[in-house]
């Protein structure tokens, strides 16, 4: 599976588009993504933290994406943020095809061995695995405060540790900061081409921009132009979902619960089709 999920990342690397990773901890989300890439002929990749993972459930997250792999083959299940070996190993053994080890919070040297160990473990199960280096800020909510005042440069990644860093590590892909944090902040993220430039040409490897709600439609595509490969999605799909069902339930006749999330999926489902216009993924299953 892995050489599978790396032939999807060098056909975006060549042809200019970016895969859309979009998280989900309830069915409704889900299937929303789904709607959305199937729609659009889209290759996709659903994702769970590890909070929603220990919501949804590791096991069932990998009978779901089982199902959908039958009858739509062009998506991928991806661990998004652990933060340990134990947690990889627990992905990886499930059947997660892809994961991503993020030890950012460790010293330099020691999120090196980490990532190493995770590499280790998941190309020794033919699984798919990305590395974080930088500091990407925030959570997958709204925040009351400027971006500009939390996100400092000694917190962005550094492109010539981001060579030895993939070098020694072996990832196949690497999560890194250039302006974008997690959620949706007072104000825009500012992304920093030249870094991101920078850390293409030095490391050769495929990029993921995490932190992507928020960021104008200008700025991913000139972000895909310079090398990132893979955008997350999340607070946008949260902030949809809970305004549909929360007008679902405002205005239920009765308490039958497909009647009250009937818009839910179709809510989430057009933040989904707009970010695959925007990644340049529709059309290229």
């Amino acid at each position: 599976m892995r050489h599978q999920i790396i032939s999807l990342y060098k056909k975006a690397d060549m042809k200019g588009f970016a895969i859309g990773a979009f998280n989900f901890s309830t069915n409704e989300i889900l299937k929303g993504i789904i709607t959305a890439a199937q729609k659009l002929k889209a290759p996709v990749i659903i994702a769970t933290s590890e909070g929603e993972r220990n919501f949804f459930g590791c096991d069932e997250s990998v009978a779901m994406y089982n199902v959908i792999k039958k009858k739509y083959p062009y998506v991928i299940l991806h661990a998004d943020h652990t933060h340990s070996f134990q947690e990889i190993k627990k992905v990886v053994d499930a059947g997660y095809p892809s994961v991503h080890f993020d030890g950012s919070k460790l010293q330099y040297r020691h999120n090196i061995r980490e990532t190493k160990r995770a590499v280790d473990y998941a190309h020794a199960n033919n699984v798919f695995i990305e590395g974080e280096l930088g500091s990407i800020t925030g959570g997958s909510t709204t925040h009351k405060e400027k971006l500009k005042d939390i996100l400092t440069d000694d917190l962005l990644t550094n492109p010539s540790q981001a060579k030895e860093f993939v070098e020694l590590t072996g990832v196949d892909s690497l999560a890194i900061s250039i302006g974008n944090a997690h959620g949706i902040w007072k104000d825009k993220p500012k992304l920093d081409f030249e870094r991101l430039k920078q850390i293409k040409e030095q490391t050769g490897k495929f990029l993921v921009l995490h932190g992507g709600s928020g960021i104008s439609a200008n700025d991913f595509r000139k972000s895909v132009e310079l090398g990132i490969n893979k955008i997350n999605i999340n607070t946008e799909l949260r902030i949809a979902f809970a305004h549909a069902l929360i007008k679902g339930l405002h205005t239920r006749e009765d308490y039958t619960p497909y009647k009250y999330l009937k818009n839910v999926s179709p809510t989430v489902s057009k933040i989904v089709e707009e970010h695959i216009i925007i990644f340049k993924t529709n059309n290229k299953i």
